[in-house]
């Protein structure tokens, strides 16, 4: 899913939170979306925003729906643009590329006699720091 411009066409504080706002952002594309934002951004109605819609995928994360304080969220906004709505502007925010190939090395110190043994204490102490879930 993209990160589309869209516009703030509503906005309230929320009491229960020193930091949270409640925005309704609306688009002819995407029609409308609530969206409780933190205070890195602060817009006001009639603003523009690029908005990453439920499914996006950004650097460490994926959008989804949640709940805050009983309120619905559906996306994120992700920061102030110019531009015509919903133009997509996933470049910009780095969302939404593709997956490709990567190659991870994790390192751990172990003590072992046997290169076996030093393979098997090195996952088990890797999985014990929490740097290896699931691994064979």
């Amino acid at each position: 899913m993209p990160v589309v411009i869209m516009t703030v066409t509503a906005k309230e504080r929320l009491e229960k939170a020193d930091n949270l706002t409640h925005y309704t952002f609306a688009s002819p594309g995407q029609g409308t979306l609530e969206i409780i934002a933190n205070d890195t951004n602060n817009y006001e109605i009639g603003d523009t925003a690029g908005v990453a819609i439920v499914g996006t995928k950004l650097p460490g994360l994926e959008i989804k729906p949640r709940n805050v304080f009983g309120i619905a969220s559906s996306g994120m906004a992700c920061g102030p643009v110019d531009g015509a709505v919903d133009t997509d502007v996933s470049a910009q925010f780095d969302a939404d590329k593709p997956e490709r190939k990567w190659t991870v090395t994790i390192e751990v110190e172990v003590d072992a006699a046997y290169e076996e043994d030093a393979k098997k204490a090195a996952l088990k102490k890797a999985r014990s720091e929490g740097k290896v879930v699931g691994a064979q």
